[in-house]
């Protein structure tokens, strides 16, 4: 079975569904495999009349040029649980050179795309369902949570400059960055995702949900711009990433700060 795996409800919807038991970890393999299917599927959409500028030529192919992608998981429990960080942490500027160029060709994409949470969404994880334009999710077990706080790490670049966007509200990013595990209902109330779908009598329902988005909002890409308009919006996350500046674990500021200061201390008055 493949990491990620490519199907096509419809003319005009496409759906990578990722593989990866336990938990959809993100792991090099997984995220290349994501970035080739995404490559496959624009060119099958500007093969079928996406991006063409002559309306009377889009009206020729069956879906008349629209498009949208469906992100989900094939697992029960999990869309994804984010980063396998023993990996990653063994690529030097694993976020600059491998996760953010796909975290960028998801938020850019030209299609409309829909992440169907069938599961928990965790760090990364979370991540690239926030990236998609659309977010519709399960109404039995799942959450939503940037837990970096809780295994000591810090934002990558990408991810700080992205959520700052992404979130606007104040109060949400705060309690976003310190770990809170979003709840559907929470997530809703706060913009997080658009849909909470009962799928507790149909586990498909959740995907059938995200396919119709899909299908309804998948004609306005035709003409081809809606990638570069994401761009536009985007473009301090690509900023972010490209500036390399550097990301210093706990143990490395600690380490900053007494070679600073010194590790005598003037202690407060009680």
């Amino acid at each position: 079975m493949s990491l990620v795996e490519l199907s096509r409800p419809s003319e005009a919807v496409w759906q990578l569904t990722l593989c990866s038991p336990p938990d959809n970890r993100l792991t090099p393999e997984l995220l290349s495999s994501l970035s080739d299917h995404l490559d496959t599927i624009e060119k099958e959409w500007r093969l079928s009349g996406g991006g063409e500028m002559d309306i009377k030529k889009r009206k020729t192919f069956p879906s008349g040029g629209a498009g949208a992608v469906v992100l989900t998981s094939g697992l029960d429990k999990f869309f994804s649980n984010g980063l396998d960080f023993g990996k990653a942490m063994k690529v030097d500027h694993f976020f600059e050179k491998i996760f953010d160029p796909v975290m960028w060709r998801l938020l850019t994409f030209p299609l409309i795309t829909i992440a169907a949470i069938t599961g928990h969404a965790f760090a990364g994880g979370m991540i690239l369902a926030l990236c998609c334009d659309y977010r519709v999710m399960t109404s039995g077990k799942g959450l939503l949570c940037m837990n970096e706080i809780t295994f000591s790490s810090p934002l990558p670049n990408s991810f700080a400059a992205f959520l700052r966007i992404r979130i606007p509200h104040t109060p949400h990013l705060r309690d976003t960055l310190l770990g809170k595990r979003w709840t559907q209902p929470e997530a809703k109330a706060a913009g997080l995702i658009d849909e909470i779908v009962d799928d507790l009598s149909d586990s498909k329902a959740v995907v059938k949900r995200a396919i119709e988005v899909g299908l309804r909002e998948g004609p306005k890409v035709a003409p081809g711009p809606w990638g570069m308009i994401k761009a536009g919006t985007y473009h301090p996350v690509f900023e972010a990433s490209e500036s390399y500046r550097a990301v210093l674990f706990p143990h490395q500021e600690a380490k900053a700060f007494f070679d600073r200061t010194g590790k005598k201390a003037n202690k407060a008055k009680l």
